[in-house]
């Protein structure tokens, strides 16, 4: 949004210029000394004058002070026709006593129809009127004339004033010179009665700013005596190479005949030097007793409108309102209803194919101005009220489209160097969105947001600074705060690594803070992720919005929300488990690209009566994996795995309990294998070993959401106990088809059980049956085949 003080200045200075200041001040005063001069001296001229005479005075004064005198070089006494005559007449003019003013009327020749109350002067009338200022303070004598900076002076032909209606009437040029302008007009009509002069048409006011010529032009004019008001129709003004333009305007004079204010109505159109346009139906222009602007009000629908081969603006509302400090310098700008100012840069640096576009839209736009270091006035923080919208666009020929669209009930921009938004504060249903061609999106809500933008350099050619637009300029850090809710929508075409397509995201928190250069978003208060896939929650997250990726700390909870349909997408199973999958932790890094999950600090993680405990569990989505291990820094080293299965052949709903060192889990080959320090724990009995695998049966729809142990391989220093027994051997193999356990050795040290009532027996392999607790002993130098049974 481009307001800049120079442009400000030029409207005000285009407006200012219909004042017709100097015109009005000529006018006001003069009428007052033209009015005497109409109503007396045709009366005067006829009074007892009898013969001609050379050198003729005449004066006339009241309670000694004079109030006119009239010199001739020659006056011819009245005709049979009842007219009289004066030559090369001077007239002086007495203002009030105690005014010291005296203006003085030059002209060749006046006819008085004394019959028909009609005074004419046949050729020239020259007008000295002497400023008020002047009068006052120094009044003129002979030694001491009016100086010509004092002085107005007006020239007229073909006056004719009739005494009877009050007119003084001529349809001839008019011209005036002032000390700082001059003008002219054709026709003009001065009624004494009702104090209203009106100048016919083609009124031309030229005065000079700074040295630079300003001229006014009008079809008609009127000057009011009482209201002190003057009426310019069809008004336009030209100012360096610019123009400003009206259908009327009404000037308001103070007594000393400076303007205090001015309005103007009907296609107020103003043309820069740079060809921006502003257009309106109303202004109204408040003055201070220098004439500089104090208030300018716009109405009836303002808009302005600026383009080149480079950018182009344009803007609009129904109102306006800029107000000046003394000496002219923008203080205040406020635009009301329906606000909107875009502003489209056609070429972006180093990259001219290139285009970004700002938008600023909201029902109240109030602008600061401070003077800057030229002393001149620079725009420094701008308000918009009222569903305030600012929406950045940049179309660039070698990245993807970037869409932003910040909403709030109230938008507060801070600008640097009146040029560039360097911060914006929103309060009041603050919403970013940010939309990518791809059809990807990102969209936040809060009570209350924070924008920091990182300026970049505008093109050198630019002609015109925005005010109001980012240009170029990228968000750097965005923050929200209160009831924040965040949505993250992903390509339309995207993929992730194993195929599937990326869910959806949702976020809620207390606070977001987001850094572009990151791409990083810290989620505190309570924040909850959520993908469709799984249910974060912890005390802080950090999301990637390039990568997807996740850091959660502190009482870090996630929820995999499993499905049939979704499976992939999940985190699995616990083995061969169904529904969500619960985790808790000190600490989570979730990765999306690879479906990778990792949590640490006493991690636990369950699905239905299905658990593992360890310091660090990891999950892998794409393969289908859980691991659980130590962590490297020392501390706590076991593995705690709950499985809920029917065992052996009677299928008794069972829960077999395995600590470990290490576990590593497979949904697709439904296997775990459990390493270092090996104890399963099951109804029937206790297993040790260095090392275990357990294998799940296929899963099928009779076994839905129901684990089912189709085989234990345990290796490794195996130990098994049962009540009153115990075996040992260097393997172990449970099958849950026939409920058997098959223990078996090496040559050197073969498999053997203990128990009270056999003591030690030994053999290839020992066999324990869960159906009716006995012990098949095969093998041995005897190859015989002994059964044991021990109760329970």
């Amino acid at each position: 949004m481009r307001i800049t003080v120079k442009r400000l200045r030029y409207l005000v200075a285009a407006l200012a210029c219909l004042l017709v200041v100097v015109l009005g001040g000529f006018l006001l005063y003069a009428r007052y000394r033209i009015r005497h001069f109409g109503k007396d001296l045709p009366g005067k001229l006829g009074v007892n004058i009898q013969q001609t005479a050379n050198g003729f005075t005449y004066s006339q004064s009241d309670k000694g002070h004079t109030i006119f005198t009239i010199h001739a070089s020659k006056l011819v006494q009245f005709k049979g026709d009842g007219h009289a005559t004066l030559h090369d007449v001077s007239i002086t003019l007495y203002g009030p006593p105690g005014s010291n003013r005296e203006d003085r009327v030059y002209g060749s020749d006046f006819d008085y129809d004394q019959k028909n109350g009609i005074a004419s002067a046949t050729g020239d009338v020259q007008i000295d009127l002497q400023s008020p200022q002047r009068s006052v303070s120094q009044p003129a004598s002979k030694d001491s004339p009016p100086a010509e900076k004092d002085t107005i002076h007006v020239k007229a032909s073909g006056v004719v004033f009739t005494q009877k209606t009050g007119l003084a009437t001529t349809n001839q040029l008019v011209q005036f010179r002032l000390p700082n302008a001059s003008g002219e007009a054709v026709g003009a009509t001065f009624d004494s009665k009702q104090g209203v002069l009106v100048l016919d048409k083609q009124v031309v006011l030229t005065s000079s700013s700074n040295g630079e010529p300003s001229t006014v032009h009008a079809s008609h004019a009127q000057i009011d005596r009482d209201t002190r008001q003057v009426f310019l129709l069809n008004a336009q003004s030209d100012f360096k190479n610019e123009r400003s333009s009206a259908d009327q305007a009404t000037v308001y004079l103070r007594e000393d005949g400076s303007a205090q204010r001015i309005t103007a109505k009907g296609n107020v159109h103003t043309v820069l030097s740079g060809g921006a346009q502003s257009t309106s139906q109303a202004a109204d222009v408040a003055l201070d007793n220098q004439s500089q602007p104090t208030q300018v009000q716009l109405a009836g629908g303002v808009n302005f409108i600026d383009s080149d081969a480079e950018q182009s603006m344009h803007g609009n509302a129904v109102e306006g309102t800029i107000t000046f400090t003394p000496g002219a310098v923008l203080h205040h700008a406020q635009f009301r209803d329906a606000v909107s100012f875009v502003d489209q840069q056609l070429k972006l640096p180093n990259d001219p194919h290139g285009s970004a576009t700002r938008q600023i839209t909201a029902s109240k736009l109030d602008i600061d101005f401070a003077p800057g270091p030229d002393k001149k006035a620079t725009a420094q923080k701008a308000l918009a009220t009222g569903g305030a919208v600012a929406t950045l666009r940049t179309i660039s020929s070698k990245a993807p489209e970037e869409n932003t669209t910040i909403r709030a009930d109230q938008l507060l921009a801070t600008l640097a160097g009146g040029r560039a938004i360097r911060q914006l504060d929103g309060s009041g249903h603050t919403q970013i969105t940010e939309a990518a061609q791809d059809g990807s999106s990102n969209v936040s809500t809060g009570d209350v947001l924070h924008v920091l933008f990182t300026p970049q350099a505008a093109p050198a050619k630019a002609r015109v600074p925005s005010q109001l637009a980012a240009q170029t300029s990228q968000i750097d850090t965005a923050g929200q705060e209160g009831n924040v809710t965040l949505a993250q929508t992903p390509a339309k075409n995207a993929k992730m690594k194993d195929g599937s397509s990326p869910l959806p995201l949702h976020a809620t928190a207390v606070r977001a803070e987001y850094s572009a250069g990151s791409q990083l978003l810290k989620l505190t208060g309570n924040p909850r992720i959520n993908n469709g896939a799984v249910d974060l929650t912890a005390q802080t997250v950090d999301y990637h919005r390039d990568t997807g990726d996740a850091t959660a700390q502190g009482d870090v909870k996630a929820t995999y929300l499993h499905a049939e349909s979704q499976r992939s997408a999940s985190a699995g199973s616990v083995f061969g488990g169904q529904g969500p999958v619960h985790i808790i932790a000190a600490q989570a890094d979730l990765q999306h690209s690879t479906g990778d999950s990792i949590f640490r600090g006493q991690a636990r993680m369950w699905q239905n009566a299905n658990a593992v405990t360890a310091p660090v569990i990891e999950l892998s989505r794409t393969q289908q994996t859980l691991k659980a291990h130590g962590d490297s820094k020392g501390g706590a080293q076991s593995v705690g795995t709950t499985i809920s299965s029917l065992m052996g052949t009677k299928r008794r709903q069972s829960v077999v309990r395995v600590q470990s060192r290490t576990l590593n889990y497979a949904d697709r080959d439904r296997r775990g294998d459990f390493d270092g320090d090996v104890t399963a724990v099951a109804p029937d009995g206790t297993i040790r070993s260095d090392r275990a695998q357990f294998f799940l049966q296929p899963e099928g729809p009779q076994k839905a959401g129901q684990s089912q142990i189709d085989k234990i391989i345990a290796k490794g220093r195996v130990v098994l106990s049962q009540p009153g027994r115990k075996g040992e051997g260097d393997q172990l193999v449970y099958t849950s088809t026939d409920g058997r356990y098959v223990l078996t050795g090496t040559a050197a040290s073969p498999p053997r059980i203990s128990d009270a009532a056999h003591g030690t027996t030994t053999g290839s392999a020992l066999i324990f049956n869960d159906q009716d607790d006995s012990v098949e002993v095969s093998g041995g130098q005897s190859a015989a085949v002994t059964k044991t049974r021990a109760p329970k």
